[in-house]
């Protein structure tokens, strides 16, 4: 079906629409707040780190530690060394951190959907077992992404999941994510419109970059919910 058009309610390719989504998803993440909470203090960690290494708008940095203009000449060499590589082992941190927790978190999705009970036992297993693979899934979508300049997103934002049930290679969750979203693909273009308009709060200082990781987090199930949805349509 073509994206333009969309399924009459009552068809067997009929799916709620993205916004419809906001409410499930939001009662299934407040159900499971004990497990999603904890996850979720990862990347608010990470936004707050950001926001505090943010120059401020008279060129300084919010934490007043660094100058933004501070020339790096006056600056023994030996500390520069040390901040260069403070910065790869942070760096290689953060990729390692947010890759293992997005794993739980998209693994913990999948089960509050299905009406699993969520156990940080289970969901550290699943992280170890596929940290790599997702992570090679990941960067792939990614480049996809950026690459089409965000065209080919539909076909291949729900790959993730594809992996983490499947297990298989990247190349098989590609397809087989193409191939879901080509069943109802107006349904996954409205999931990514109602994602990026949250993340246009972000455009907004502090207040809005806060409102838009609260709806973010409460919206963030509903890419598992399309995607139970739309294996159902198979």
């Amino acid at each position: 079906m073509p994206a333009r058009q969309r399924a009459r309610r009552g068809s067997p390719l009929f799916l709620p629409s993205a916004f419809d989504l906001f409410k499930p998803s939001r009662d299934l993440f407040l159900e499971n707040l004990n497990v999603f909470g904890i996850l979720y203090i990862v990347p608010l960690f990470f936004w707050l780190h950001s926001w505090a290494w943010t120059p401020a708008t008279n060129g300084h940095y919010w934490n007043r530690i660094t100058d933004a203009n501070y020339s790096w000449s006056s600056f023994p060499a030996a500390y520069v060394g040390i901040f260069i590589g403070f910065s790869v082992l942070w760096f290689l941190f953060v990729i390692i951190a947010a890759t293992l927790v997005n794993v739980m978190m998209q693994r913990a999705q999948l089960d509050a959907v299905e009406g699993h009970a969520l156990t940080f036992a289970r969901l550290w297993t699943v992280a170890k077992e596929n940290g790599w693979r997702m992570f090679k899934t990941y960067i792939t979508v990614a480049l996809i992404i950026v690459f089409s300049l965000a065209i080919l997103s539909r076909r291949y934002i729900l790959a993730p999941y594809v992996m983490l049930e499947k297990k298989c290679s990247v190349k098989e969750a590609l397809a087989e994510a193409h191939s879901l979203s080509n069943r109802n693909p107006g349904s996954v273009w409205g999931l990514i419109g109602v994602m990026f308009l949250i993340s246009l709060l972000g455009v907004f200082p502090v207040i809005g970059s806060l409102a838009s990781f609260i709806l973010g987090a409460l919206y963030s199930i509903a890419p598992a919910i399309r995607y139970q949805q739309l294996k159902k349509l198979g």
